[in-house]
């Protein structure tokens, strides 16, 4: 019970926060919150707070969907979009502003320690220095700190430990990574160093970290901070950049080796850094400016198709200097893959069924509305739901084994409820993709549609049907989970 509990509450990436301080006194700069819950669907609003929120930001909520803290690289806040208790001065460096935090993103990643409930450690690092003889700055440092909730003496979280160094050699600014261990409890971080094409992994264990690991495979990487990206299933890592394109190189998470490493080139040089995954791990999307792809993989992870899904449509928010270009992508609990614009704008575009291929995955440009200009603020959201490789050698902490269920299905829940036949489901994410179906009280189907793997909300709008109770059935597989929902005129 304890396991299905867990596996169900392990949210931590229901909100999204962005925007602006809002100190100019226009309500179009201030924050702006993004939520996914199962009583809406995925909407943003805005959420005044006093933080400027650039692409370095990253931000973690907690089992209830409520915000724990969040960060610019230069502070923490709390939950009451306050300074939390010595949260000020992350990333020491005269290269970092104070009042507008990292604009490099990427460089901020928030995990929750294993085997410290109450505690979450966030892994940062900041451009704070020139590679001699080129303007590419680097990092000089890896740092972590940790945040403990109720430090304040009340509710509110606080940083116990702050910028401790983890690692101190030239580093890529950004580009940190974090997949799950086999064990499906421990946590691998990877960066890269500088000017190499050198890999760096730890290992986040209930002891606190271990390593560091070297590892040399893939292309040479400079200082123009690439993006890391895991598949959901945690086997695939996609890395890449302007200069050297994009690598996808398999990932064992036992081991912690990649390997068997391929580079796709992009002719037009319009890579944006950062890559999305699909959840069922088979297509890649690949932000380039005015363009986005779609890469088809193979099985084993070889390219075999690259599509172009989407082409600016010339959209810009207000001024032309505010195109809506493609930018950083991110997939989200709803199973959509949201993508920032590149500038500073009040929109992201959606694609709202990445697991399809070509055009049918259904890529609305400036799709969804964050009320306030944001720039690039999409924070790293690593597969917090990943659970242990059965059987592996690994898997060495009963997980997956004595019949306990790594992935339990547990109970699915409805709101509003009742409604007017405009509702959101909850439920624990899978492994695999499954399906919903819902029925009327003699068991005809009014409602069907497929649920992603990984997903854990999904929003339905049935179509003009009678007031009563209607029963709706998620299955995966074998596995299946019921639940009601009662339609009122």
């Amino acid at each position: 019970m304890l396991l299905a509990r867990g596996a169900f509450a392990q949210s931590y990436d229901a909100r999204w926060i962005g925007g602006y301080a809002g100190s100019s006194g226009n309500p179009d700069y201030g924050g702006n919150k993004t939520l996914f819950q199962p009583g809406n669907s995925t909407y943003s609003v805005s959420e005044p707070h006093t933080m400027y929120l650039g692409g370095g930001m990253a931000v973690i909520t907690d089992e209830q969907d409520s915000i724990l803290a969040y960060t610019n690289g230069w502070q923490l806040n709390n939950a009451a979009h306050l300074p939390m208790l010595n949260g000020d001065g992350l990333n020491p460096s005269s290269l970092l502003n104070s009042s507008t935090g990292l604009a490099r993103s990427f460089c901020n990643l928030f995990l929750p320690w294993p085997g410290h409930p109450d505690s979450i450690v966030l892994v940062h690092n900041v451009p704070d220095a020139v590679w001699p003889g080129t303007n590419a700055f680097h990092a000089a440092q890896l740092y972590y700190s940790v945040v403990v909730r109720g430090l304040d003496g009340g509710t509110l979280a606080g940083v116990s430990s702050k910028n401790n160094v983890l690692l101190q050699e030239p580093l890529i600014a950004g580009g940190l990574g974090a997949v799950k261990h086999a064990n499906g409890r421990d946590w691998w971080v990877l960066t890269h160093r500088m000017e190499s094409n050198e890999f760096v992994f730890f290992l986040l264990t209930p002891e606190g970290f271990q390593g560091p690991w070297y590892q040399a495979i893939g292309s040479h990487i400079n200082g123009s901070g690439p993006g890391a990206t895991f598949s959901m299933q945690g086997d695939r890592l996609a890395y890449g950049q302007y200069a050297s394109g994009l690598d996808i190189l398999d990932f064992d998470r036992c081991t912690g080796l990649l390997s068997n490493a391929r580079n796709t080139a992009f002719s037009d040089g319009a890579f944006y850094r950062m890559a999305q995954f699909s959840p069922d791990g088979a297509k890649l999307y690949v932000p380039g400016g005015i363009y986005l792809y779609q890469l088809l993989l193979e099985d084993n992870g070889d390219v075999i198709s690259m599509d172009t899904v989407a082409f600016y449509d010339g959209f810009y928010d207000d001024h032309p200097l505010f195109a809506t270009y493609f930018a950083y992508p991110m997939l989200a609990r709803d199973g959509r893959i949201y993508i920032s614009t590149g500038n500073s704008t009040r929109y992201m575009h959606v694609v709202n069924d990445p697991d399809l291929p070509g055009t049918v995955c259904d890529v609305q440009q400036h799709g969804h509305h964050r009320i306030t200009w944001t720039f690039n603020s999409i924070p790293y959201r690593p597969n917090y739901l990943l659970g242990p490789v059965p059987g592996s050698e690994c898997d060495s902490l009963g997980l997956s084994t004595g019949g306990l269920e790594p992935y339990p299905v547990g109970a699915a829940r409805v709101h509003p409820n009742p409604s007017q036949g405009s509702f959101g489901i909850a439920y624990s994410g899978q492994p695999a993709s499954g399906e919903l179906t819902v029925l009327d009280a003699a068991g005809r189907i009014v409602y069907h549609h497929r649920l992603s793997a990984w997903s854990t909300l999904h929003r339905v709008e049935l179509p003009p049907v009678a007031p009563g109770l209607y029963h709706c059935r998620l299955t995966w597989g074998a596995k299946a989970a019921t639940v009601r929902a009662v339609i009122t005129e």
